[in-house]
């Protein structure tokens, strides 16, 4: 049986219910992405509309906007909206100097509940052919450009891998499917997206495995890059991108006792002297490798990168106290002017010295 005393307790709480209950406002949005579609960057700036409602039973507050980029600016009312009143934010995207897809964030503050909501504006811009050259500057025919098609990874150390990137811009009226041409096992190529829109960029991955190269010292290797039309009418695209990365032995695990054991790699010279120099006449020079250390030599490569000088080792592995022989061969008709001002590298796995440089110079006569 419900007392006298209840019935008063109820009668207050319903009385005092307004009270202790506060009014909140509530934002609603109709929309919070807005899809410009595809558009040519000539078109110039692109606006859009957000509508919020005040679905709650107090007046709501926009507070501030804040957007992601410089190129996407917003404006909000500085009115309080009414319960049950309707309002919008103004978003503008200027795509001037912006070729390929975009995808902007506003941020909306409130004095809602939920303070803060993200507004977002995407599209396709068609870039005009000065903007494409500005941030593609190779060009691979002329419906495919490029940031780069040469990616330098630096030094790599031996287990490891290293990724390298370059971007691609589809200038054609069609899809590009790309593939590749990689007879490499080291090197993993990958395109996301792997078929691009025109007016589209896709972004190429060049992923080098360390472990599966047989190179140690400079690998310089191609990748061919191969773009298909989805549609007939246009012919596939072919290009080489260059990728180079330096392979190098890891010593940072070497302890004291490791060091003092190691094998030493001393050459006889680290200038050789080419006299006699003629052309139509290939000049020969002997350099000596001996291990100076306490266990075995491993001769990985003996290098060089002028076309003019070829290096050959009779050895690759050497006791302590053994000796290796290193055969120059210079091609005085692939040097460059009268002067040849060269070089080789020498690739052991000596702690101390791992890379040694050695000169080789001479004047044709």
């Amino acid at each position: 049986m419900v007392s006298r005393w209840h019935i008063a307790a109820l009668m207050c709480v319903a009385w005092l219910w307004p009270c202790l209950t506060q009014a909140q406002s509530v934002a609603t949005w109709q929309e919070t992405t807005h899809d410009f579609g595809t558009f040519h960057e000539s078109q110039g700036k692109q606006s859009c509309a957000f509508v919020v409602t005040n679905t709650g039973d107090s007046a709501l507050v926009i507070v501030r906007v804040q957007s992601t980029c410089g190129c996407t600016v917003a404006s909000h009312p500085t009115m309080p909206i009414p319960p049950g009143g309707k309002d919008s934010i103004s978003v503008t995207f200027s795509p001037t100097g912006r070729p390929g897809p975009f995808e902007k964030d506003v941020w909306v503050y409130t004095n809602s509940a939920t303070n803060r909501t993200r507004l977002t504006v995407k599209g396709l811009v068609i870039g005009t052919p000065e903007s494409v050259r500005r941030y593609f500057p190779v060009s691979a025919g002329e419906n495919l450009q490029f940031t780069s098609l040469a990616m330098a990874t630096g030094e790599v150390k031996k287990g490891l891998m290293r990724n390298s990137t370059i971007t691609a811009y589809n200038s054609s009226s069609d899809s590009l499917v790309i593939t590749f041409d990689n007879n490499t096992s080291h090197i993993t190529p990958k395109a996301v997206p792997d078929t691009v829109p025109p007016g589209g960029i896709s972004t190429m991955s060049f992923f080098f495995n360390s472990m599966l190269t047989p190179v140690w010292g400079i690998n310089d290797d191609k990748v061919t890059i191969i773009a298909t039309p989805l549609h007939e009418g246009m012919q596939p695209i072919s290009v080489q991108a260059n990728v180079v990365a330096n392979v190098v032995e890891d010593f940072s695990d070497y302890n004291e006792d490791d060091l003092a054991h190691a094998p030493e790699c001393s050459l006889s010279t680290d200038k050789l002297l080419i006299q006699n120099l003629t052309s139509g006449t290939n000049s020969q020079c002997n350099l000596t490798i001996t291990n100076t250390g306490k266990s075995n030599l491993v001769v990985r490569r003996v290098m060089s990168l002028d076309k003019a000088v070829k290096t050959k080792c009779d050895k690759t592995r050497l006791k302590p106290g053994e000796k290796a022989t290193v055969s120059v061969t210079v091609n005085p008709g692939a040097v460059d002017g009268n002067v040849l001002n060269s070089q080789f590298t020498v690739i052991t796995n000596d702690p101390a010295n791992p890379r040694i440089t050695v000169r080789v110079v001479g004047e044709k006569k």
